[in-house]
């Protein structure tokens, strides 16, 4: 009896030993529209009046932290509970709401910094980059201002780009973005999402002179679907892995299924939420490997509302200026890579 306990609690720990193996030569990435990330305090150099205390949807200290918690809990579920390596996130105020953020995920065994810039946009809203250090060490963050066109044209949210090294020491750069809206019209907006993609492209461009065999990813929210110009066309981002164009995006396979997406618009699913990664990452001397099919919408049951007009939709902070205590408007998507030496 002693040698049968023995032999199962060897298996035991094998199997836990082997999870955690496999695990840490994996990396998980992410990406979230957390939706109106603000504070409760006045910014005279935005128009955050909205959101305050006196504002008209009455933001206050109570709602904000249970804001700040229900997103932590969803940063806390990805990866089968274990968090994510590489998280962008998108409509922050500022800094002060992303570290708010981070400190409040309280994942074990991670160790999460906040990579920012302040962007010129008129809400103040910007991107980040919430990164696990043992996992992905900093060499380098810049903002890459978007200009668009027009001769007064309005400020936006600059790109955020980040280098780093991985732990079998391939370097990675990863763009953030949260691309003009479609306010005023798909066909009329594009013209923005036109801007900001050839800005990515531009810095894409740049690094692939330098080095055909780095290893990128582009992130976020582009309010334009795969398919679309802006990210497919000119920051190029096709259906081929190891195609001509210089970035791979896997959530085109899943753009066509309408029941499927980060982003609920009249019923409909789509991905305007998406990530793609460069096509060097399907060559066999890659030490990025694309975990083929792992693209995905982390759809959380508990992100979705339960009931009445807009059940199974994400369910979101405000239905217009109407509190309703949710997460988000968007869901987070994902992708999976393994790590080779």
């Amino acid at each position: 009896m002693r040698i049968f306990y023995k032999t199962l609690l060897f298996s035991a720990l094998f199997l836990i030993y082997f999870s955690a193996s496999g695990q840490s030569n994996r990396l998980f990435v992410a990406h979230y529209n957390v939706e109106n990330l603000f504070d409760t305090i006045d910014d005279p150099k935005i128009n955050d009046e909205e959101f305050l205390p006196e504002g008209k949807n009455k933001w206050t200290a109570e709602r904000y932290a249970q804001k700040i918690g229900r997103l932590s809990q969803v940063v806390r579920a990805m990866n089968a509970g274990a968090g994510p390596d590489l998280l962008g996130i998108c409509e922050i105020e500022n800094r002060q709401v992303a570290d708010e953020l981070r400190k409040n995920i309280h994942q074990k065994g991670r160790s999460y910094i906040l990579a920012h810039f302040e962007s010129p946009d008129n809400r103040g809203i910007d991107v980040g980059l919430l990164y696990d250090s043992k996992k992905f060490k900093l060499l380098h963050a810049q903002s890459l201002a978007v200009i668009l066109p027009g001769e007064k044209p309005w400020p936006t949210r600059d790109v955020l780009l980040v280098t780093g090294q991985l732990k079998n020491k391939a370097r990675l750069h990863v763009f953030v973005n949260h691309w003009p809206s479609r306010s005023g019209g798909q066909e009329k907006s594009e013209i923005n999402r036109m801007a900001a993609a050839k800005t990515v492209r531009r810095a894409i461009d740049s690094l692939l002179k330098v080095d055909p065999t780095a290893h990128i990813l582009t992130m976020g929210d582009f309010n334009d679907g795969p398919t679309d110009m802006s990210p497919r066309q000119i920051m190029g981002a096709d259906s081929l892995p190891n195609g001509p164009s210089p970035l791979y995006n896997p959530f085109l396979a899943l753009n066509s299924d309408t029941t499927q997406g980060s982003y609920n618009y009249r019923g409909s699913w789509q991905f305007i939420d998406h990530i793609s990664i460069s096509t060097h990452t399907s060559s066999s001397n890659s030490k990025l490997k694309y975990l083929a099919g792992s693209a995905k919408a982390e759809k959380f049951d508990f992100l979705l509302e339960k009931e009445g007009k807009y059940a199974g939709n994400p369910w979101r902070t405000y239905g217009g200026t109407n509190y309703l205590g949710g997460y988000s408007d968007h869901l987070p998507v994902s992708v999976q890579f393994e790590l080779l030496k």
